[in-house]
């Protein structure tokens, strides 16, 4: 697609602009304006260099005990109730962290109230708008912004097309008894 537009942008300025007289600097700002317009739709690669970047700092420990382990108590292998910490996040029986976290390529395809992920080599999803089983998503040319709640904890996520036409996903995953983490994943586009 890209190499569409940079094709015609060129035979633009070699050979109909000068004939009709218009500036190659009007050309130049009409192929920029292309990229920008591009909205979520597409196939994105993930860019891990700016993604460390934007990471957020690491708030360190919230709790009294300076977030250190709690002690288990168990009898002849079996615990003790009251004294096993709390499952957390992602570990044992509770749910995964989204796909978004664990892929190096999604792809995006809205078509009328419903939008398409596919996580290369993780999965897939299917979002519609509104709230539809608990997932409360809502979506315009260039921003998804989706929500839900689990026993455990509330996910959200927000998928922005930035200015530099980067796809720049935040996920903030919020336990009932935690604190929240937030994940910052920016993506290329590669059509």
């Amino acid at each position: 697609m890209r190499a569409v537009a940079a094709l015609t942008a060129a035979w633009m300025l070699a050979f109909a602009l000068p004939c009709a007289g218009a500036s190659t600097d009007a050309a130049a700002s009409t192929d920029a304006g292309a990229s920008t317009r591009a909205g979520l739709a597409g196939r994105w690669v993930v860019n891990d260099l700016l993604t460390r970047e934007l990471q957020p700092p690491d708030r360190g420990p919230t709790t009294a005990s300076g977030g250190l382990p709690r002690p288990s108590i168990s009898v002849g292998g079996m615990p003790i109730p009251g004294t096993t910490p709390a499952a957390q996040p992602g570990i044992g029986g509770s749910a995964p962290d989204p796909m978004v976290l664990r892929c190096t390529e999604l792809t995006l395809a809205p078509a009328g109230d419903t939008i398409e992920l596919s996580f290369h080599g993780v999965g897939s999803d299917r979002l519609q708008r509104g709230r539809h089983q608990g997932v409360v998503s809502r979506w315009s040319e260039r921003k998804l912004t989706t929500h839900y709640d689990t026993t455990s904890r509330r996910v959200s996520q927000t998928y922005e097309v930035d200015r530099d036409d980067r796809l720049v996903v935040t996920v903030k995953l919020n336990p009932k008894q935690g604190k929240t983490l937030v994940h910052k994943r920016v993506f290329d586009r590669l059509e």
